[in-house]
């Protein structure tokens, strides 16, 4: 399974390179380059609102998010100078398109941080990248093109995780998020049966593994009406108002001991539940409970959702040990420490 801060990132750039949105990007990175290039016009942004603009780089699409971020935040300062000094800024026009635009693509950056994060389960995969669809279907006319090239790249690299039918399917995220009883519940909807079934399919391998004595058996499932989608999911503001019914495990054979008598349970418990603790801390807490649904929960549930940040950890130490410092006397590993640290340090 590929990275998917990094996919993530790729169908980002897809979008970028649209005709509409490139167009655009390219008018707005001509005016940075003109301003910061004008000491003049710098220096007067900066007495204005304290700020200047930001440029971009062209490896990472979260950077052109942040120039025009930047653009709107000192829009009013900046056509002042702009008028001041005689230079030309962006047509009106111009300016709503750019506000579209960062709305559009400001839940992808939540979603890249929040994914790309040294603590973010696997659990949140699936959760993310249905927001993400459900941002798109709902959003209106001004962005619809783009949105509609995002949403079919998202689609298309994400297939191996969200479409059972896709031969190079992979149940793991589906099957953490079903375990994940803070987010557990996207599953249960009826337009997520598919999905859900292949979720169900991989646990109950997995815990004939642990347990050689379970046998898998036959699931049905019945839909029971819920008035408003569950607040443990409010996070997910795009997918959450799409919630309409929850659909719980039914008809389940008898026996304490069966693995799909412990499914039913663990799908009750998270309906009726409000969970304050982690994943991890719910299911060590309740091993006895699940004493086979728990192993399988604690090895999904404690896999990162991606390998950014192992790979940022990298980068910081190829840099930080590559000689550029070397008059630096201080330990490898609490440099590293410091940098990864960095915010909360600051903080």
């Amino acid at each position: 399974m590929p990275c998917l801060a990094h996919t993530l990132q790729l169908t980002l750039k897809d979008a970028i390179k649209h005709p509409n949105a490139d167009v655009l990007i390219s008018r707005a990175r001509k005016l940075v380059h003109a301003v910061r290039k004008s000491s003049v016009a710098n220096e007067a942004i900066i007495k204005k609102c304290g700020k200047t603009l930001v440029r971009d780089c062209s490896t990472r699409w979260n950077s052109t998010l942040d120039m025009l971020r930047r653009l709107l935040e000192i829009r009013t300062e900046l056509n002042q100078v702009l008028e001041e000094l005689g230079m030309d800024t962006l047509l009106t026009s111009d300016w709503a398109k750019i506000e579209n635009l960062v709305k559009l693509l400001d839940p992808f950056a939540i979603h890249t941080d929040q994914l790309q994060g040294d603590s973010q389960s696997l659990s949140h995969v699936v959760p993310c990248l249905l927001n993400l669809e459900a941002h798109l279907l709902t959003t209106t006319a001004a962005g619809k093109q783009l949105a509609q090239v995002l949403l079919k790249s998202l689609q298309e690299r994400f297939a191996a995780i969200l479409s059972p039918d896709f031969p190079h399917f992979d149940a793991t995220p589906a099957a953490a998020c079903l375990l994940d009883p803070s987010v557990s519940l996207i599953l249960q909807t009826p337009d997520m049966v598919p999905l859900r079934r292949a979720a169900q399919s991989l646990v109950e391998t997995l815990a004939t593994q642990y347990n050689p004595a379970t046998a898998p058996q036959a699931v049905t499932a019945t839909q029971n009406a819920v008035d408003s989608p569950p607040t443990v999911l409010q996070k997910y503001r795009f997918l959450a108002s799409r919630m309409e019914v929850n659909v719980s495990l039914t008809n389940q054979p008898d026996g304490t001991d069966s693995l799909l008598t412990e499914m039913k349970k663990y799908v009750d418990d998270i309906k009726q539940s409000v969970f304050n603790e982690t994943p991890l801390q719910f299911w060590r807490s309740k091993e006895a409970v699940y004493p086979k649904l728990a192993p399988v929960a604690l090895d999904l549930v404690s896999a990162p959702a991606s390998q950014a940040f192992v790979e940022r950890i990298f980068s910081v130490c190829g840099l930080l040990s590559s000689g550029l410092r070397n008059r630096t006397t201080t330990s490898l590993e609490q440099r590293v420490f410091l940098k990864i640290n960095k915010k909360l340090l600051i903080d």
